[in-house]
Order: C-alpha cells, then sequence, then structure tokens
C-alpha cells in the first residue's frame, strides 16, 4: 500500500501530530494539497515536502536549489513548451534524459516530452516547486501571468480592439505559423488549454489562465454567429479570418463539457495552392491507374478513407485536370473547401432541403460533364450518383470504409441494386496520410528485426528513421504524404456482382485477379524510398497483425 505524505513525514520527525492534523483540515476546508497546507502554514520547508513526496512516488529527488542548468540542456525544450509542463531538463545519461517537475502528477506529461523529445527515454525526477520556477526562470524567463498575456496582447497591430480579441488573432496567427489544421480550446478547472493539429497530431501550444476561458468563448461565438447565451447545446458556425496574408475559412465546433465550453476549429484555406495529380505521392503503376479512370467519358469514381485522410484533395486534384473551357464541373459539398477557378461550386444546406441528392438532381439539369458529390451517405444519394453515372456524366464521390472494396459492400448495405454497381462503377481509390519524415535530421541506420520483417530487407541494410530537431519542431517529421490502394473494376468483378453480394467472395476474386492493389504495398515502399517510417506504415496498415509475435510493439525499431 502506498505511504500517506503525512505518515512519511511524521516518521521523519518533520511535523507533529498537531500540525498534521491542522494541515489535513487546511486541505479539506481550502481543497488544496496537504504539502502546500503545511508549507504555507510554516510547519515544514518546502524542500522537505518535495523529498517526502519523492519518496511516496518513488521518483529520485533533484536539489535544484540555486543551480543553473546547462544550456545544451534547457535548450531541448524551447520555453513555451517548458513553462506549460513545468518541467525542466536537468540531467542526461545516454539517451535517458532525466526532467524535473514539481509536482508527482505530472507524470501526464510523459507522453507530451516524448512528442517534443522523440530521440530520448525520459526519466522525471521531483524538485522542490520554488527552486524549480527559480532554475526555469533562470533558463527560459519569467512565466507570463494572466496579466502579462493581457501586457503583451496590448503590444500587438491591432488598433483599439480589446485584449481577448487581440488573444485569438494571435492564436490564429500561431497555428497558421505552425501549420496546423485545427485549433482545440479546452477548459479545465485551473487553465485554458490551446492545442494545434499539426501533421494529423495533436500537441500543447499554450496554457491560459482558467478565467480567460469564456471572455475567449464569447468571442469566437459572437464571430461564427452562434448564440451566445447558449451553453447546454452543442453549436456550430463559421468564421471568416484574416492572418498572416492568408483569407481563412474557420469551421467552428462548440461542445459543452463539465468544466465549460469545448472549441475546436478547422483552418481551410480557400487560396491555398492545390496539388496536381503528380504532386499527390502516388506511385508510377497507381497515377497512370488513377488517370486512365478519371478519363471515362462516364462511370462512377469513388475515394474512400477516414476523415482527415485526404480525400478532397485527391478528388479536387482529379478535377482540376479536367477542368478545361470545352467540360461543365459542378460539385456539391458539405463543407467548399477550397474554390477552383471555372468550377461550380455548391454548398448544402440541409435545413432549407438542399441536400446532396437534391442538388444533384438539380444538376443533371444543367448538363455537366463532370459532377463531384462530396460524400455518398445515404441511398437516395448513391442511388441519383449512379443513374448520373449511367447517363452520360462522369461522377467523384466518397465513402468511408476501411478499404476499397469495402465501398462496394457499402453500397450493397444501403441498398443500391448490385446491377448498378456492376454497370457503374469504374474504380475505387483508399487512402491515409502517413507522416513524412524530416529532411532535415531523419537518420539511416541499421534496419532492426521488425524493420526486415515489414520492408523485406536483409540484415546490415540500412532504413530511414525520424530523430527530432527545429525545424519539424523535434517530432521527426515534417508534413504528410499520401498512401493509396485502388479496386479497378474489372470484367471478372462485375460479372460476380450480378451473381453474387457476398462481401468475402468478392474480396477473395478482387486479390486473386490482381485487381486490388493494396495499402500496405504503397506503405512499405514509401518507407523503403524513405520517405516515411515503420512506425507510420503500421499506424495505417494491417502489416503488424500479418507478422509473427515479434512485432508487438513499434519501439522494437530503436532497440534490436
Amino acid at each position: 500500500m502506498r505511504e500517506q505524505l503525512g505518515q512519511i513525514l511524521l516518521a521523519q520527525g518533520a511535523i507533529t501530530e498537531a500540525q498534521l492534523r491542522a494541515g489535513l483540515a487546511d486541505q479539506e476546508k481550502r481543497t488544496i494539497s496537504l504539502g502546500k497546507a503545511l508549507v504555507e502554514a510554516g510547519a515544514v520547508e518546502e524542500d522537505i515536502v518535495a523529498r517526502a513526496l519523492a519518496k511516496q512516488s518513488r521518483l529520485p529527488f533533484v536539489d535544484l536549489a540555486g543551480k543553473k542548468t546547462p544550456a545544451r540542456l534547457s535548450g531541448l525544450l524551447d520555453s513555451t513548451a517548458a513553462w506549460e509542463m513545468e518541467a525542466l531538463p536537468v540531467k542526461e545519461d545516454g539517451d535517458v534524459l532525466l526532467v524535473a517537475v514539481s509536482d508527482p502528477a505530472k507524470v501526464v506529461v510523459l507522453d507530451t516530452l516524448s512528442f517534443f523529445l522523440p530521440d530520448r527515454e525520459i526519466s522525471l525526477a521531483l524538485a522542490a516547486p520554488g527552486a524549480l520556477r527559480e532554475a526555469m526562470e533562470k533558463a527560459y524567463g519569467s512565466r507570463e501571468s494572466k496579466g502579462e498575456v493581457v501586457d503583451n496582447l496590448e503590444e500587438e497591430d491591432l488598433g483599439d480592439e480589446a485584449p481577448v480579441v487581440r488573444l485569438v488573432h494571435r492564436t490564429f496567427r500561431e497555428a497558421v505559423d505552425a501549420r496546423a489544421s485545427d485549433i482545440h480550446i479546452e477548459p479545465f478547472p485551473d487553465r485554458c488549454q490551446v492545442r494545434y493539429r499539426v501533421d494529423g497530431r495533436l500537441s500543447l501550444a499554450a496554457q491560459h489562465p482558467a478565467d480567460l476561458h469564456p471572455g475567449l468563448m464569447s468571442h469566437i461565438k459572437v464571430s461564427a454567429g452562434l448564440d451566445i447565451a447558449e451553453k447546454r447545446k452543442p453549436q456550430d458556425g463559421r468564421i471568416e479570418h484574416h492572418v498572416a496574408g492568408r483569407d481563412l475559412d474557420v469551421r467552428t465546433s462548440i461542445l459543452p463539457t463539465n468544466h465549460g465550453e469545448s472549441c475546436v476549429m478547422r483552418l481551410l484555406d480557400r487560396e491555398a495552392n492545390l496539388l496536381s495529380m503528380e504532386d499527390l505521392g502516388m506511385g508510377e503503376k497507381s497515377l497512370t491507374w488513377f488517370k486512365e479512370v478519371i478519363g471515362h467519358p462516364n462511370g462512377i469514381f469513388l475515394v474512400t478513407g477516414p476523415t482527415g485522410s485526404g480525400k478532397t484533395t485527391t478528388l479536387y486534384a482529379a478535377l482540376q485536370t479536367l477542368n478545361a473551357a470545352d467540360r461543365k464541373i459542378l460539385t456539391v459539398e458539405d463543407p467548399v473547401e477550397y474554390r477552383i477557378q471555372g468550377i461550380n461550386q455548391v454548398q448544402v444546406h440541409p435545413r432549407i432541403g438542399l441536400t446532396f441528392a437534391r442538388a444533384l438532381r438539380a444538376f443533371l439539369r444543367q448538363a455537366p460533364n463532370v459532377v463531384l458529390v462530396g460524400e455518398i451517405r445515404d441511398r437516395e444519394t448513391a442511388e441519383v450518383a449512379i443513374q448520373a453515372s449511367l447517363t452520360g456524366h462522369l461522377v467523384f464521390s466518397t465513402v468511408h470504409t476501411n478499404d476499397a472494396p469495402g465501398a462496394v459492400t457499402r453500397l450493397l448495405d444501403m441498398g443500391v441494386p448490385p446491377f448498378l454497381i456492376a454497370t457503374s462503377l469504374q474504380g475505387v481509390l483508399a487512402q491515409r496520410l502517413v507522416r513524412r519524415l524530416c529532411p532535415h535530421c531523419s537518420v539511416e541506420e541499421e534496419a532492426s528485426s521488425l524493420e526486415r520483417q515489414v520492408l523485406s530487407v536483409k540484415k546490415g541494410e540500412k532504413v530511414r528513421r525520424p530523430r527530432g530537431c527545429r525545424e519539424c519542431g523535434r517530432s521527426g517529421y515534417l508534413g504528410r504524404i499520401g498512401v493509396f490502394e485502388w479496386l479497378a473494376m474489372e470484367g471478372p468483378l462485375r460479372e460476380l456482382l450480378f451473381q453474387s453480394t457476398d462481401s468475402s467472395e468478392f474480396v477473395n476474386l478482387a486479390e486473386s485477379s490482381g485487381a486490388w492493389h493494396q495499402l500496405s504495398i504503397d506503405a512499405i515502399a514509401k518507407a523503403k524510398e524513405g520517405q516515411t517510417s515503420v512506425e507510420e506504415v503500421l499506424r495505417v496498415t494491417t502489416v503488424q497483425g500479418q507478422l509473427e509475435p515479434l512485432a508487438e510493439g513499434v519501439e522494437e525499431i530503436t532497440n534490436d
């Protein structure tokens, strides 16, 4: 059983029974830690409590009083990240980095520290809070208080706007600079936390005093056209914001939580340069097939994958390739993410009855050559899209499935007759996004046992691995690249759909006939080329499940 802090201090003779009883009463009354209650009452010194906490938590104690941390260690974390985690690197032994914290509950920062320092094994030690603060101030300068946050905002060039407006603007600007796709603003009892999603991964960006959160939410809700007084129901809206020379369309979601309203904002740059088909990262064989499929005058082509897997980017690349003066192209989307010159784009509005299916029916009276339906969610939309493809139109759309053959199963589950699928579907592309290895710091090292199995390379051969540097935020990755699989709807598959709707039979034929080019093939090829890592391959494919028990954890990659 874990020993209680009070009992440890009593056993050490650091406090008396009377002081312990008074401390426990103060702890309950003020809802603070026992250690803080005892220190504030003058019953015991702060460093003695810290040593007792270290013993209780079975963590080493580090005495930072009057000491200065070497710059090579403190420089491993930038000041913002260090203050947000209240953590300071103090010692290294090979790949093991000892990081000082003042609260044993701070073990939760291990994941965040591992994100910032992926090439190090992190070990925690406890330090007295005052000594840690003093050491951090020497290393990073003083931490901003709420007043300092507001004072600094006053210096920003935003005219006479209120400080909370400036804070929102600064958040947008920093998110854009960090290449973030989403901003998460989350309330907690002791802080307002801001996180950015960069390359598909969330990381801590800032922490503000908790009492700034209501003002932030009020401003965001007003900007998004939401009901500022409604705090019990989820709300969705949009903000148009200009920052760093870019016009952002910010999709805003507000969700009530037990500590206040959580806000997630998706940043869409309407004027962003869209990728061409050649820039998607497809292999030569996949790209040739893709161009061939979208070159058909009619039929339906589906792209599948989870939310945020790059489906829209892929479809926009196809539309740009087809965009010409002799073609009329119409799209119906939710939302319209990017504007494409020369293409008519429509935003769905379910509240007024403008659904995907209704818009698609209207499109057919506009005599288009190519139609994009943002997503097929129901049988009505699926049947209208297929009918359009059978009447001389080339139709693009998306569905949510795990793999390319699953798109056919999904249409069957919606109740679409199999003969309609067999006669209209030209092909299915499935995709995921993997993080691209940082070109500034990735390293070439001898392949581990797991890497040899995944990549089918020989012992002694080398592979590229993430390392971590300032350019990539110490993650080891910079940007993302697509990995793809495709299903060509060839004669045998069409014939099978006329005879059977058994999904396992369809998948077996797709694989045995070579019509299904699987995701793992492309992902492994990109890892072999040094574009991504084996960790990323295992994250997005089922390769690991096909390996021997050796592949129980990706951590072996660095331990072999």
